[in-house]
């Protein structure tokens, strides 16, 4: 089973206030938010990304969401997220009883206060991101795979998804050197195009976040973790 991440997938109908309230109240947060109205974009996100939650606000009879939470229903026997759906106050229960079936874990109605809605969305959010004060700050780098954190002398560091994956890939053997060929399967996969600029710049980005010491260019060949 794949490790949930503290992703959110917010699929909503253009010009959705509470979707937009929402988002705006995950900025200050770890959360890679994907904020779409479209199928294939939202079961992408899930696929690739994990999320912990999937926020949705569309009419109750919405084409588009039966059919992402038919697809979310399969992904659920793989990913356990929470799906928390926006109805109307007086949607009738059958109906609601329908949503259940089809992978919905809760609702929320539309006439609820947004700020009452966006602090339970940052209430689901917060069981996946966890408490880092239970994490014994340490000299040097620490990493989180499960919750996609990175502490550098028990200081939190934010590293976009990209150069997390990247650091936890040169960090899992050090001193090993990793070939640019293995950089671009291993963190980017096959199908991705990536030129080699392109892992220069997350290097040079993670450096610049975490030091200079900890990843050493072998050229003409790849990296290597040192720390």
């Amino acid at each position: 089973m794949k490790p949930l991440q503290s992703n959110v997938l917010i699929f909503a109908v253009k010009g959705s206030v509470l979707g937009t309230k929402v988002q705006e109240s995950l900025l200050n947060t770890r959360a890679n938010v994907e904020n779409t109205y479209s199928v294939q974009k939202a079961s992408e996100f899930i696929s690739e990304e994990t999320p912990c939650l999937v926020f949705i606000d569309t009419p109750s009879d919405d084409t588009k969401a039966i059919e992402l939470c038919k697809k979310i229903k399969k992904s659920k026997e793989e990913l356990r997220f929470n799906v928390y759906f926006l109805i109307d106050n007086n949607q009738k229960i059958e109906e609601q009883l329908e949503w259940f079936d089809l992978g919905v874990d809760e609702f929320g109605t539309r006439d609820t206060n947004s700020a009452l809605i966006t602090r339970r969305v940052q209430n689901i959010l917060a069981k996946y991101l966890g408490n880092t004060k239970d994490l014994v700050p340490q000299k040097g780098i620490v990493i989180d795979r499960e919750r996609y954190l990175v502490f550098k002398d028990g200081k939190d560091i934010f590293l976009p998804r990209k150069e997390f994956e990247l650091l936890v890939l040169l960090a899992s053997k050090p001193l090993k050197v990793f070939t640019r060929e293995e950089i671009f399967k291993l963190v980017w996969g096959n199908k991705s195009i990536v030129g080699d600029r392109t892992i220069d710049v997350h290097v040079r980005k993670i450096r610049e976040k975490i030091g200079e010491n900890f990843i050493v260019t072998i050229k003409g060949v790849g990296y290597k973790f040192v720390g």
